[in-house]
């Protein structure tokens, strides 16, 4: 008997323990899509004023590319309150594997990346809380601070180099509780925003950047539907971490992350006075510390952070010819601006209040798509946005919008210059040279949808941008795009 035992234990032992799996769903999406672009340098290799030679291309001239962006994701019930997700990505340019440019490597090629990894347990400890953990989406609200990857004029892994500000890759690692008391929602997440290698430190705490958040949103029991959402986000910077967006406002290489620290609180609500008509309204500020250099000592400081945005929203269903579904919808967004974003108090002739006020664009997916978004940071600006849609067959969607844009602070080429940055090198941005004059311009985009299936979409986007006399006349060059996709989700 003894020996019948110890047979079965060596035949037991070696094999791991699975958990059991009551069901599993297998999804994704591939997307294929024509990018073709121009003059999004809007004319700068036309001549940069104070280059040698005169005439330089320092920007994206234009591109013809193929792109394809796969997702494979697989969902697993453990058990009642146990689930698991895992997703992959490929994003890459047609047929451009392992190729690179004056060795600086594009990684356009066939890599997979993790795109997705969380563990979900619901009814944890009790019966309204549910903890994420693992790789996932944070995104809250219409994405004006917290939207789902950085700021989405940027991108890493294959696509950073091509076009980044298309990517799909916006997931972080961290940990989200929600508590569902409906009609109450609470909301509370840390992920790690960064962590990089410095001064052979990995993985320490001066090389980390950390986000902290809470979102409550309430539904009224109004007949308006309406819903009121309060948040507060936090990104707290170690010591040596560089802030790869901000080139444009800082005013030294060598500066740190030392001291920088952002709290943004926010209010939001949506509501419905008609059926045909919603309307949504966002505010939201920012505190905490900017760091800076004194250009007299070379220490580094650190300014009050002050800065704000709101945003405005309406959607009308017009109550005319219903069969072709015609909406018409506005926005009006505001980012404040810095006068003297590179300036501080040993500054000659312009000074810092000591106060940086422009908006840091945190976790932002503003105005994906369009051409202004690809080459603004979102930052020192008022956006106007008109448009309207209709559905002139039963699976046929259009739609037209213009934007016009301002800057909430005017431009100087040496105290708060213009940044404007390129879908193929967007840490990289160039500064043409601008004048006080605050227009920045504005966009003109159509866009056709065709539901084929229910599982395949084909889309068209066409767009042009118009520079505005912020510009210098021999720098105003038109930018224009052209999308042209097909998606299929299985």
């Amino acid at each position: 008997m003894k020996k019948l035992l110890v047979a079965a234990m060596m035949v037991v032992l070696p094999f791991p323990a699975f958990a059991a799996i009551q069901n599993v769903k297998v999804s994704g999406d591939i997307t294929s899509t024509f990018l073709y672009r121009n003059d999004f340098d809007l004319g700068l290799d036309k001549g940069l004023l104070g280059q040698s030679p005169a005439f330089v291309q320092v920007g994206l001239k234009n591109q013809n590319v193929f792109i394809t962006q796969t997702r494979l994701r697989v969902d697993a019930d453990l058990s009642d309150n146990v689930s698991t997700t895992v997703g992959i990505i490929n994003e890459r340019a047609w047929n451009a594997e392992n190729t690179s440019d004056a060795g600086v490597g594009y990684s356009n090629d066939t890599d997979v990346q993790l795109y997705l990894a969380s563990i979900t347990m619901r009814e944890m400890l009790y019966s309204p809380l549910t903890v994420t953990i693992g790789r996932q989406v944070f995104s809250f609200g219409n994405g004006l601070i917290m939207g789902d990857g950085g700021p989405n004029i940027f991108g890493t892994g294959n696509l950073a180099n091509i076009a980044q500000d298309l990517t799909e890759r916006t997931a972080y690692d961290g940990v989200r509780a929600t508590l569902d008391y409906k009609p109450l929602t609470i909301d509370m997440f840390y992920f790690k925003n960064g962590q990089t290698f410095v001064n052979g430190n990995f993985l320490g705490k001066e090389s980390s950047s950390d986000v902290y958040g809470f979102d409550s949103s309430y539904q009224l029991s109004d007949p308006w539907s309406t819903l009121v959402e309060a948040y507060m986000f936090s990104r707290i910077n170690g010591d040596e971490l560089s802030a790869a967006f901000d080139t444009a406002l800082n005013p030294s290489a060598t500066l740190t992350n030392k001291g920088d620290t952002l709290f943004v609180p926010g209010l939001r609500a949506s509501t419905n006075p008609t059926k045909s008509l919603n309307l949504q309204g966002e505010v939201a500020w920012q505190f905490g510390q900017h760091p800076v250099v004194d250009t007299a000592t070379g220490a580094q400081t650190a300014e009050k952070r002050d800065a704000m945005a709101g945003q405005f929203l309406a959607s009308y269903s017009l109550p005319v010819l219903e069969k072709y579904k015609p909406t018409l919808n506005g926005s009006f967004t505001y980012v404040s601006g810095d006068k003297d974003a590179k300036a501080n108090t040993h500054d000659v002739p312009f000074t810092s209040s000591k106060t940086f006020t422009a908006w840091d664009p945190f976790n932002e997916t503003q105005g994906s798509g369009t051409i202004y978004n690809t080459m603004f940071l979102f930052t020192n600006m008022y956006i106007y946005s008109l448009g309207a849609s209709v559905n002139p067959l039963e699976d046929v969607t259009t739609s037209f919008t213009w934007s016009d844009l301002y800057a909430a602070q005017g431009y100087n080429a040496t105290w708060n210059p213009l940044a404007l940055y390129q879908p193929d090198e967007g840490t990289v941005p160039i500064s043409p040279v601008t004048t006080n004059k605050k227009g920045l311009g504005n966009e003109y985009d159509v866009n056709v949808s065709y539901n084929y299936t229910e599982d395949v979409t084909f889309g068209v986007s066409l767009g042009w941008f118009v520079p505005g006399d912020a510009f210098n006349k021999v720098n105003r060059d038109d930018a224009s795009q052209a999308i042209a996709d097909v998606n299929v989700k299985f």
